[in-house]
């Protein structure tokens, strides 16, 4: 049975936060909100640690698709963007991620939508290559990074089915594809935004929903669901402070985690939110 592995690295508040219930297995409360400055706000498409304090952000919508990095995450005073690379009015940019290749470099890749592209960067965020999405693919939605058993980092990407797609960044192919289903058989569609956390399973967004799916990346095995029902409620009781547009409020997508960290955050949300997941205590 797997159990969600979460360092507890966090300092404590001084009085104690709400408790939310994401699932019958887990609670998690709300350790900070990390609030974007006004020219902070984008299309979230994919998010990732780099660094403790530095985050990857690539975002959509055609015309204003970029990939920057988010520096100074939890301080709010000097949180800035840095190295920001429009990808092309011709693109809707999704999913990015960071790996280091066999040379020890490290590079990172980001997907568009519709186009069948995907970009190979260096970690200046120029372009290095141009990719073809594999035909299996259907679409650009999510990616991350995991490490195979022979400790090589293979990029897992969702195309917005049911299905997870292992690929090789050494010739950008799919090696494997999993399935994930819920209990009753049915497909568990949607799969967005992913991020492999510290027990090695993936997180998923599940497109227009406030819910992330837990899952075995290996077999597509679903282990879990998490509702994250208030942090939608708290966007929206920001509307018309000039933060969010109100039809996106409602649009989680975007994960990164790094040593305990957990974040979140949602598409032109005003907050990255920092997170903490507990297990629940059997009665």
């Amino acid at each position: 049975m797997y159990l969600i592995f979460f360092s507890l690295l966090f300092l404590s508040y001084c009085q104690d936060p709400t408790v939310f219930k994401a699932s019958d297995k887990v609670s998690y409360i709300i350790k900070d909100r990390l609030q974007r400055p006004a020219d902070l706000l984008f299309f979230t498409e994919g998010l990732a640690f780099i660094a403790d304090d530095m985050l990857l952000e690539s975002t959509g919508l055609y015309g204003d698709s970029e990939i920057h990095y988010i520096d100074n995450v939890f301080d709010k005073q000097n949180i800035e963007l840095k190295s920001r690379q429009p990808i092309g009015k011709q693109y809707f940019g999704e999913g990015c991620s960071k790996i280091q290749n066999k040379n020890g470099k490290d590079e990172i890749y980001m997907l568009t939508w519709k186009e069948r592209k995907a970009f190979l960067l260096n970690s200046n965020l120029q372009l290095v290559q141009e990719l073809e999405i594999p035909g299996e693919i259907q679409e650009g939605w999510g990616m991350t990074t995991y490490k195979n058993n022979e400790g090589e980092e293979m990029l897992l990407i969702s195309d917005g089915t049911n299905r997870l797609y292992h690929v090789d960044p050494s010739d950008f192919k799919v090696k494997k594809t999993v399935s994930v289903r819920l209990e009753n058989g049915n497909d568990l569609n949607k799969l967005n935004e992913l991020e492999i956390i510290g027990d090695g399973t993936v997180l998923a967004n599940i497109y227009e929903t406030p819910l992330i799916a837990q899952i075995d990346p290996h077999d597509g095995r679903l282990i879990d669901i998490l509702d994250f029902t208030a942090l939608i409620q708290d966007v929206e009781s920001v509307k018309g402070k000039g933060y969010a547009d109100p039809m996106f409020n409602k649009v989680l997508n975007g994960i990164a985690y790094r040593n305990g960290n957990l974040i979140l955050s949602g598409k032109q949300w005003p907050y990255f939110y920092q997170i903490e997941l507990q297990s629940q205590q059997q009665s």
